[in-house]
């Protein structure tokens, strides 16, 4: 295994040890990945809490980065809210999902509040992050969503966003989402975006499941069109906008208390091709908690660039209460391999060691051969430390 970079996640480690005494809980997470031919990165991820003031708490995630790049925080915020749940305010470098609108990564704030009519409000505005720090000048992101529960099973909302480059409009949406369990037997849950600068719909899906007994059916929709969801200078909105659109079903069954079959097919309409995708799963858990299990998965794709038919094995197993050890293996025989091999073998083994309630260490190693790269082997490590009590 080649270097992985490491240094800020053990400088973390090394300061939040002062914290041990004190009533806070501090959990660090140190990873490091290596992956042929790039560099070996490393993430470092830090959530606090405070005992005697549980409305604070903070979350961070720092990438640690390579002999290429400098590190960068890509989540760096403090979270103050309300122990009833009533309103929290988010600062700092952050995600955000707000609905069926697209997700925006922001420096900025997220106030959030829930009154007792049921109606949710969330407003949120910043600016864009930026790669190395290259703020522009009149950047800026801000939107908003506002949902309503009617009744205890269903809601409903409506959101809204915008992001301006120098100042100048680059993409503005709305979107609509709603879910409801009418019956104890029936969900139904749909959400849209439509784009306002190029009038049309960005995304949409459906889904209608439901539950008789030992049998979960799902029908679903799904629409997606590339160059609204891509920026206008994308090299894939300037080649052409091919929107894609797929109609499955899926048919999960438990058949008996430990064994589940999870039958699923597709149509994927790209253009005027047409495609299917099929998936036949099977899960036997080996205890009641399902902590170990086997899989043994059959697929085969006949949508997009690609035509193959594959079969996947895997395997989670508890070997002691301190000690996890799981695998996957996966053999891809495509229909036309044009020179890049007749099968493509890929394989995962990882261990998951936690001596005590406060120290976790793991491990896996990840190898293949893929159309791209005739060998591939890559790795990665974790190491968990948690101060104070749970």
């Amino acid at each position: 295994m080649r270097r992985i970079a490491l240094a800020p996640p053990v400088l973390a480690l090394l300061v939040a040890a002062q914290a041990h005494a004190e009533p806070y809980r501090l959990r660090a997470d140190a990873v490091g990945y290596t992956q042929q031919p790039q560099s070996p990165v490393g993430l470092v991820v830090l959530q606090g809490e405070d005992r005697s003031r549980p409305w604070v708490s903070t979350e961070g995630l720092v990438w640690a980065g390579n002999g290429t790049n400098a590190a960068d925080a890509l989540v760096l915020l403090v979270k103050v809210h309300d122990p009833e749940k009533w309103g929290e305010l988010r600062l700092g470098r952050q995600f955000i999902t707000a609905g069926a609108v697209r997700p925006v990564h922001m420096d900025g704030a997220d106030a959030r509040a829930r009154l007792p009519t049921g109606t949710t409000v969330n407003v949120f505005g910043g600016v864009p992050v930026p790669a190395n720090l290259a703020y522009g000048s009149y950047d800026w992101v801000s939107g908003a969503r506002i949902a309503q529960n009617i009744g205890r099973d269903t809601s409903t909302g409506i959101s809204y966003l915008q992001r301006r480059d120098y100042g100048r409009l680059a993409f503005e949406e709305v979107g609509f989402d709603f879910a409801s369990s009418p019956t104890r037997w029936f969900d139904v849950a749909t959400r849209g975006a439509w784009d306002l600068i190029n009038p049309g719909i960005t995304e949409a899906s459906t889904s209608l499941a439901g539950r008789f007994g030992s049998l979960r059916p799902e029908i679903y929709a799904l629409h997606r069109s590339p160059s609204r969801m891509l920026p206008a200078t994308s090299l894939f909105s300037a080649l052409g906008d091919t929107p894609s659109d797929v109609v499955g079903a899926a048919v999960p069954w438990r058949m008996f208390p430990r064994l589940d079959l999870l039958p699923m097919a597709g149509a994927r309409i790209v253009g005027s091709d047409v495609g299917i995708d099929a998936t036949l799963r099977t899960t036997l858990r080996l205890d009641d908690r399902g902590e170990g299990a086997l899989l043994l998965e059959a697929r085969r794709q006949d949508s997009g660039p690609e035509h193959w038919t594959g079969v996947r094995f895997g395997a989670r197993v508890p070997v002691t209460p301190q000690l996890r050890w799981a695998t996957e293996l996966e053999l891809v025989v495509p229909d036309d391999p044009r020179g890049r091999g007749a099968a493509w073998p890929w394989a995962l083994v990882s261990l998951r060691y936690a001596p005590t309630k406060l120290w976790e260490v793991a491990g896996a190693v990840e190898t293949a051969s893929t159309p791209r790269n005739a060998f591939e082997l890559n790795a990665m490590l974790r190491l968990s430390r948690t101060w104070g009590a749970p």
